[in-house]
């Protein structure tokens, strides 16, 4: 399902070349061997570098980009893509050096869309993402902030509850100490509810319905639905079969 790969960086200042270097390492290790035989296969990868300031102390995770469907042929346009992403990074923050460089993919059958390649030259920051089901627009996310409007929150015995409100739905949401379960609610006549579960930093899976689905930063990477089996009848007795 999802696949890291992670490089070693020994105290660098992360430019195109550097990035450009271990893109091109990842393509040779990893995409290559999957599209031997011309078989069609593509990617959807995101990058994300570990970051330290000039004390040596840990700035954490930053990611480049979002999630982006890429063949193999889409080498420089994904490398073009993530350079771009990089150069926005460093206006935002001063060039820090970098310790680990991780490439997070899902490997997929068949090729891309024009609308997927299209996307590797959309640099913008997204608003946060949503999802239908049964005609309701949910957000894409365990933060509670994300959910509108927090009117109250209170600590319960092993939660932490939130009331959130938009224009049209008030939510309950019910926060493991942890921070690794999400309990929702949409109150109402309705009382529609799901469970959220933090896998890691960037993905989680929403258990609502009969259906299960991943999303790794936004975007829906697997999605499981529990399928009714059917009973079984009981064969009439009374009839033998003889040779």
């Amino acid at each position: 399902m999802i696949q890291t790969k992670t490089y070693n960086i020994t105290n660098q200042i992360l430019t195109n070349e550097v990035l450009k270097s271990f893109v091109t390492k990842f393509w040779e290790e990893t995409f290559t061997p999957l599209v031997e035989n011309n078989v069609s296969k593509h990617l959807m990868i995101l990058c994300k570098v570990k970051y330290f300031d000039n004390e040596n102390t840990e700035l954490g995770y930053k990611t480049l980009g979002p999630l982006r469907r890429v063949e193999f042929k889409d080498l420089e346009l994904f490398i073009g893509y993530l350079s771009e992403r990089l150069g926005i990074l460093v206006d935002s923050y001063n060039p820090q050096s970098i310790e680990q460089i991780t490439f997070t993919y899902v490997i997929k059958e068949g090729l891309i869309t024009d609308k997927d390649r299209l996307l590797l030259q959309d640099l913008s920051n997204k608003e946060l993402p949503f999802h239908d089901f049964n005609k309701i627009k949910l957000p894409i996310s365990m933060n509670p902030n994300d959910y509108g409007i927090v009117l109250s929150k209170s600590i319960s015995n092993g939660f932490t509850r939130y009331i959130t409100t938009t224009n049209k739905q008030i939510f309950q949401i019910d926060i493991s100490l942890d921070e690794m379960i999400n309990n929702v609610i949409i109150l109402g006549l309705s009382d529609f509810k799901w469970i959220d579960t933090k896998v890691n930093e960037s993905l989680f899976k929403r258990e609502i319905g009969k259906s299960t689905i991943y999303f790794l930063e936004g975007e829906i990477i697997l999605q499981k639905q529990q399928l009714n089996a059917k009973s079984f009848r009981r064969l009439r007795s009374g009839k033998r079969f003889t040779n």
